[in-house]
């Protein structure tokens, strides 16, 4: 498995471990099973030359927290629910995170950051949700 892979997985450790989090998923789902879920996605890297025997790698995943408001976004008592479950989540997330930024001392990883992205409305097959993205930066050094 390569480094992409191994991080991600060990990233879906981490929020699996969260239990205000129903179901984690590695790649977006149209339907998802159980709210609130998480989506943890492969977003890019960065490469760059660090010494005559080391490359820095900069590793981007996004994390997509969702809860369901349903049908009707209009019902403010579900969007004001969905809003409260979105922030809970996103400290959680980051919480966990930030207390373990080298994800169980693996050693692809020499730190993480975390960046909490704008919140929004999305829409899926069942209806709306509110959601967040959150980027996480892992910073790797790759010996050549």
């Amino acid at each position: 498995m390569g480094a992409i892979q191994n991080i991600k997985k060990s990233l879906i450790t981490q929020i699996s471990a969260i239990s205000t989090i129903n179901k984690v998923y590695n790649h977006e789902k149209i339907n998802p099973a159980g709210f609130p879920c998480a989506f943890i996605t492969f977003a890019g890297s960065d490469n760059e030359f660090y010494t005559n025997a080391e490359n820095k790698r900069v590793h981007s995943y996004r994390i997509l927290i969702l809860a369901q408001i349903g049908q009707d976004r209009s019902n403010s008592d579900r969007v004001e629910q969905a809003e409260q479950v979105i922030e809970d989540i996103t400290g959680d997330v980051l919480d966990r995170l930030d207390s373990n930024i080298t994800l169980d001392s693996n050693t692809q990883v020499i730190y993480m950051e975390a960046a909490i992205g704008t919140p929004s409305y999305y829409q899926y097959e069942a209806g709306w949700a509110r959601g967040v993205d959150i980027t996480v930066k892992v910073h790797s050094i790759y010996i050549v």
